[in-house]
């Protein structure tokens, strides 16, 4: 039996508690809705990690999900202060990542630092959780009502997730979504039955998966349209139509991305407006347009914080290029002082704080706000030649974000932008809301490829070593648009232990020495 499933449906369930073990050997123990919503709050929902000190720090586990996603765009850049850096520093275990290595795992000096299969099994294990409990909550469909619309729920919020971690894995795995090519362009394996299976398991096409996705989200729109929300902790309809959203945005189906983001806008939370906003932290439990979030937070101790005791020489600060994206229409952009900041000579990170390294009541990878759904509405309007509804949707968001004595005069200047110019500053506003939340290496990649307004994308990454306080090398990378590298490689061990799973093609990565 191959090794993808024999793991991920046997033994990758039974690290969150001994309830799943037991219940692999007898179904007795699932006896009401009761335990199926257990099961899935532990095992189909993304785990809050609790660990003291930085993840880096924590040898090659993979404790934390997909904590690489930040350095493979352009939002953050290495501190090059005057000191040593280490080899269990932040830099040097995503240093495979953040340069866009053929073997994302190793360090510079060819060390392995990193588990690169761990998030690809921690999002099957999830997957199959929720194939799982959706073949068990069968037997309860003849229930009392009470019974029967929790159950309805608990299917509902199960295809909701499992779309969201395919849509994880296809974005990291797969080439972007074109229409031309998407039934040839390999994926990742589709699994959705609830027992492990004797195959010789092959990659689905990128478009096998994203058909998938939506078949689960639409499934789970019809079981969650009459369910009032639980918390920000649990999928409700809103989730699911604002993942619809991105979906068909990534797809290039403008027409069904502005339908399912102006019912998010219509029906879910409204906006959070910075003027007047003095807390320490955006990113919290109460904001007004949280949607959902799930998992937790991998950035603390690996990039500076705006705290007088985060800043680190061996770690990562926010980028010039995100810091200067601010000013792209003049400046009084309250985000500049709620997301990002420039303190004591650093770059720092503001939008998500905490007292300790990890936060697990707050997510950095898989979160939803209402303001995603305006900024999809934008862009979505202007490749359908709605351009009137993309300025509005735009001034909407951005009344919110700048200061109250330049709305007018800020207003005044999308209402002068069209055509390339717009999409151009919807993808800039898009840079500048969503920060570290997980979006931007996947929008540099789709819009590569996008049937409207397609756009060039190369990155240029600078890395240096000192030791002893002597720098023994400085280099510089760069991603071409066309780089196979766009799209990760299979963890090694998947390729080393499946004979049918063949590899994304990616090459040894060259640099300039500085």
């Amino acid at each position: 039996m191959r090794k993808l499933y024999t793991i991920l449906c046997v033994l990758a369930l039974t690290g969150c508690s001994g309830f799943l073990e037991e219940y692999s050997q007898d179904k007795a123990y699932v006896k009401s809705w009761e335990d199926l919503d257990e099961l899935m709050l532990g095992n189909a929902y993304f785990n809050p990690v609790y660990i003291q000190g930085g993840w880096w720090s924590q040898g090659t586990t993979g404790n934390f999900y997909y904590p690489w996603i930040h350095v493979l765009a352009d939002e953050l850049q290495q501190i090059t202060a005057e000191t040593n850096f280490g080899q269990n520093d932040a830099t040097f275990v995503l240093y495979g990542y953040h340069t866009w290595q053929l073997r994302v795992y190793e360090d510079p000096a060819g060390q392995r630092t990193w588990d690169d299969g761990s998030d690809f099994n921690h999002l099957y294990a999830h997957i199959n959780a929720c194939n799982i409990i959706l073949h068990e909550s069968l037997a309860f469909e003849n229930g009392a009502t009470e019974d029967l619309q929790n159950i309805r729920r608990i299917q509902g919020e199960c295809h909701f997730l499992r779309a969201a971690n395919y849509f994880m894995l296809v974005n990291f795995y797969g080439k972007p979504y074109e229409a031309a090519t998407a039934s040839q362009d390999p994926a990742v394996p589709l699994k959705l039955s609830n027992y492990v299976e004797d195959l010789d398991y092959r990659r689905n096409s990128v478009a096998e998966i994203y058909n998938q996705i939506l078949e689960d989200l639409e499934e789970a729109e019809n079981l969650l349209k009459d369910v009032k929300r639980k918390s920000q902790w649990r999928a409700d309809i809103n989730s699911v139509r604002l993942l619809m959203s991105r979906v068909y945005l990534y797809m290039c189906d403008y027409a069904n991305a502005r339908k399912y983001a102006e019912m998010v806008i219509e029906n879910g939370p409204r906006l959070e407006n910075l003027n007047g906003f003095s807390g320490e932290s955006f990113l919290r439990p109460e904001l007004s347009e949280l949607i959902f979030s799930m998992g937790s937070t991998s950035i603390f101790g690996s990039v500076s914080l705006d705290k007088e005791n985060s800043q680190s020489a061996n770690d990562f600060r926010i980028s010039d290029e995100l810091y200067a994206a601010y000013d792209a229409v003049g400046g009084h952009d309250l985000r500049l002082q709620h997301y990002v900041t420039r303190k004591g000579g650093t770059l720092r990170y503001k939008k998500l704080q905490g007292n300790t390294y990890s936060t697990p009541e707050m997510s950095d990878i898989f979160i939803m706000r209402t303001s995603e759904a305006y900024l999809n509405l934008a862009e979505a309007a202007t490749c359908n030649d709605d351009e009137t509804s993309a300025r509005e949707a735009l001034k909407t968001l951005r009344r919110n974000r700048i200061e109250t004595a330049y709305a007018t005069e800020d207003a005044d200047k999308i209402d002068a932008l069209g055509g390339k110019e717009l999409v151009d500053f919807i993808r800039q506003e898009r840079q500048r809301e969503l920060c570290m939340e997980g979006h931007r290496w996947f929008d540099l990649r789709r819009y590569r490829v996008a049937a409207k307004y397609a756009q060039p994308v190369n990155l240029v990454r600078v890395v240096m070593n000192r030791q002893e306080g002597r720098m023994t090398w400085h280099r510089r990378f760069t991603l071409t648009t066309d780089d196979p590298a766009w799209v990760l490689p299979l963890p090694k061990d998947e390729i080393d232990k499946n004979t049918g799973m063949i590899d994304n093609p990616r090459n040894e990565r060259s640099y300039e020495t500085l």
